[in-house]
């Protein structure tokens, strides 16, 4: 099991090495990150707040929602199991 999950990594390591220097992928500069930092503490100004319409409030929520089950995912993937973690015991007496 683990030369297949050692192989695939190093798989996707090279094709997102790949897809970084094709699409032209950087990392931002301080420029960059300076502005996108004061662009979301502008966003987060209650003024800005009470601006917002229901759409606005639903797109945010449906992004919210995909992020969310990304995250499930995740688990569910890290787990191996859908529910709950394989815990092995050393009693087989019911707790």
């Amino acid at each position: 099991l683990q030369k297949p999950v050692v192989y695939n990594a190093k798989v996707a390591v090279e094709v997102a090495k790949q897809v970084y220097v094709k699409e032209g992928m950087a990392f931002p500069t301080g420029a960059q990150f300076t502005e996108a930092t004061n662009t979301l503490q502008n966003a987060l100004k209650i003024k800005n707040l009470k601006n917002l319409t229901f759409s606005d409030v639903a797109k945010g929520s449906v992004v919210l929602a995909e992020i969310y089950t990304f995250f499930l995912i995740g688990e569910i993937v890290g787990r191996r199991n859908l529910i709950g973690y394989n815990v092995k015991s050393e009693s087989h007496a019911a707790h």
